[in-house]
């Protein structure tokens, strides 16, 4: 007997708590919305809601009963009854009344619509009864916005997604009647940001119509899948795959591809200085590379683990503060989830920031700009590259500082009792005048310049070919006081009228003499043998190169390049009819580079296997001084080319700029030095000193040497200059 008591308590327990909890679950009852809100009788209507009982529903239309066809917690089917009107529709469902519109009884009614999401210009099939119409033709609203129709039948309407349409019901017209049918989902990406990245990259993309589940919505960039890490309706925060290629970055969502703007990808950052390299919390460093944002917020600035504030921020520059607590560590930037390693920075109360001018010789004037500097000269220590400098005069944050005869390219350091401080890197670049001089009569009426590997310069004079040595002696090499064609040895051959000099890579020396249509090229080899390698009967320019397997390249006025050949002969080797005023330069590959001078401004190359011409960089029609890529650089009278094989780059003198400059292979013009530092055409002078200082006039030679010292006939200052920029 005891046992049935405590069964039943049991019972009775287990009964009250399924009772309470079956009670704590239940949802009040509400309606949301429902579709077609018009039809005939036995039309299909949908409710959604909340709260609906599986059971024991009632609905009825304007008083009718209607037949529940199917229904769960937010979602019941009925059928409109045959013995409906139009008036309210009524839900009864757990004990409780609701109403849920007004349905009207007529021939429009939509049966369904699919897709139910996408973006602008998505084709919607409305399928339903009555869109038909003799009066006017039937209209479609998404979120109250005309959509396009592109098909109609009685029983069908595809319509286009309007610009901006929204989430909202779809609504059919015809003939002043309408139908509600379901809501439409639109999808719309606003913004993406970063715009640039790599692998991992963490993209947010900003919107509407995103699924809050994060696995039903599909992101790609370029066809790529990407990952997602978070959703709601309006944001997703998306992680680029390993393989992220630039393209557009879409969304898919139920199928429906959503198209945004492109995502760039980009490598990694560059750092390329941080000055300074120590300094105190608050104080700035500058960072200067490549592969920065300029939005502020997609640059991290780590100083031994503590985030910096960055302040500025271009694509190649950074402007960051100290954190308090850096101490002594190794820098990081992160752009866009792309990490670089930087060098090591020491938090303290010495630092050198910048120096002026960053460049020089021998006894150049140097500002050391930073903070903690001693205003007592003695108590500063500044080496250049490990070599101690004198430091002339101080302040608290300069120092002016005279380069050490012996300077050479590297860090400029500064020590302060028990602080060190490494600074920006000076390098030992230049102008010189390794010869001559105005005033000295020295180089008159010289042309050409060339070298050997020896360090020796050779140049035209007269008819003579004259020799400087690397100290600067000038002797004469071979030729007489006579204009005469005699091969020998150098002490007895003679030349007439030589105007262009050029070497080989074996150190043999080429020279183009002759007048009127008779011209040569003689051969000078280092043994000392002058001989005759070339006869060109014809009117020839100034042309005038060596390939590597000895093959000569001259050039007929207003006829362009011709190579010679084994037997002799010249064939055409340019398509343009140009007259090159001087020496060529040709690459390992066999291109051919000359410069226009000054009636052709533009630079030209010469490709080996077609012999097409192609302007490299320069303007036909424009002159200037403006570096830049290929057509937007602007010369002037350019001149002289001649190859740096430790680099690539072609080396000319421009002299309306009175400057020298180079081009790449792939066309980018950049200046060297002279104009003192500026872009200001026809600033000639003399001046030796910085490369931002130094001055030239007139030049008409160019010589670069192994090491990528650069060698100039500066004819009207009567000197050979010597320019370091290594």
């Amino acid at each position: 007997m005891k046992s049935l008591l405590y069964f039943l308590c049991g019972l009775l327990l287990l009964t009250a708590c399924k009772r309470n909890r079956d009670e704590g679950m239940d949802i009040p009852p509400s309606i949301t919305s429902f579709w077609p809100n018009s039809g005939k009788a036995g039309t299909i209507v949908t409710i959604n809601g909340t709260g609906f009982n599986r059971k024991d529903n009632e609905v009825t239309f304007n008083g009718a009963t209607a037949t529940v066809l199917d229904v769960n917690d937010t979602v019941m089917t009925v059928l409109a009854p045959a013995s409906g009107s139009s008036g309210k529709l009524s839900v009864k469902t757990n004990g409780k009344e609701l109403e849920a519109g007004s349905y009207t009884y007529q021939d429009l009614s939509v049966r369904g619509a699919s897709p139910l999401n996408g973006p602008a210009g998505t084709n919607v099939v409305i399928l339903g009864e009555g869109f038909s119409s003799i009066n006017a033709p039937a209209k479609v609203l998404v979120n109250g916005k005309e959509a396009t129709i592109t098909s109609v039948n009685d029983t069908t309407l595809i319509a286009s997604v309007p610009v901006s349409a929204g989430s909202g019901t779809i609504k059919v017209m015809v003939d002043g009647k309408e139908v509600n049918g379901p809501a439409f989902l639109f999808q719309n990406i606003s913004k993406i940001k970063p715009l640039k990245g790599g692998k991992g990259t963490q993209v947010t993309i900003t919107g509407e119509g995103f699924n809050a589940v994060a696995a039903n919505n599909a992101i790609a960039f370029n066809g790529k899948a990407g990952t997602v890490i978070s959703a709601t309706t309006t944001q997703l925060v998306v992680a680029t795959p390993d393989d992220v290629a630039t393209g557009p970055l879409t969304v898919t969502i139920n199928g429906q591809k959503t198209v945004g703007p492109v995502f760039t990808v980009i490598p990694p950052p560059v750092l390329a200085t941080v000055a300074p390299l120590s300094g105190p919390a608050g104080k700035d460093v500058t960072i200067t590379g490549a592969n920065f944002s300029s939005e502020i917020d997609e640059n991290n600035v780590m100083f031994n683990g503590i985030a910096g504030v960055v302040k500025q921020a271009t694509d190649k520059e950074l402007l960051v503060t100290i954190p308090v607590g850096a101490g002594t560590g190794n820098m990081k930037v992160w752009v866009n989830g792309q990490e670089t390693g930087g060098p090591q920075f020491k938090e303290q109360n010495l630092g050198v920031a910048s120096l002026s001018p960053d460049n020089g010789l021998a006894g150049t004037t140097v500002t050391v700009a930073g903070i903690g500097f001693s205003t007592n000269p003695a108590d500063n220590i500044v080496t250049f590259n490990g070599v101690p400098a004198t430091v002339l005069s101080a302040t608290a944050t300069t120092l002016e500082v005279t380069a050490p005869a012996t300077v050479s390219t590297g860090t400029v350091n500064v020590k302060v009792n028990s602080l060190d401080a490494i600074g920006p890197v000076f390098r030992h670049a230049g102008v010189m005048t390794l010869a001559g001089g105005p005033g000295t009569g020295m180089f008159v009426g010289t042309t050409g310049l060339t070298g050997d590997r020896n360090g020796n310069l050779y140049f035209l004079q007269g008819q003579q070919v004259q020799k400087l040595s690397p100290d600067g002696i000038v002797s004469t090499y071979t030729g007489g006081t006579v204009s005469a064609h005699q091969d020998g040895p150098l002490a007895t051959a003679l030349f007439q009228n030589p105007r262009t000099i050029t070497t080989d890579i074996y150190d043999n020396i080429y020279v183009l003499e002759g007048i009127g249509q008779r011209n040569y090229v003689r051969k000078i080899t280092p043994a000392g043998n002058v001989t005759t390698v070339l006869t060109i009967l014809d009117n020839l320019s100034g042309a005038l190169a060596v390939d590597n397997n000895g093959a000569i390249y001259v050039g007929k006025m207003y006829q362009g390049v011709y190579k010679s050949e084994s037997n002799g002969s010249l064939t055409k080797f340019s398509s343009f009819p140009h007259t090159v005023p001087d020496k060529m330069a040709l690459d390992a590959l066999g291109n051919l580079y000359y410069a226009g001078g000054d009636y052709n401004n533009p630079f030209i190359v010469v490709a080996p296997a077609s012999g097409t011409s192609r302007y490299l960089c320069g303007s036909v029609f424009e002159t200037g001084f403006v570096d830049g890529n290929g057509p937007v650089a602007r010369l002037g009278s350019p001149l002289c080319t001649v190859l740096d094989p430790s680099t690539g780059n072609i080396f000319f003198v421009d002299n309306m700029n009175m400057c020298i400059r180079y081009v790449t292979p792939s066309g980018t013009v950049k200046t060297v030095t002279g104009a003192g530092g500026t872009f200001d055409s026809f600033k000639a002078g003399y001046k030796d000193g910085t490369l931002t200082e130094a001055l030239f006039k007139n030049m008409n030679g160019i010589h670069v040497d192994r090491s990528g010292n650069i060698y100039v006939l500066d004819q009207y200052n009567n000197a050979v200059r010597k320019i370091f920029v290594k």
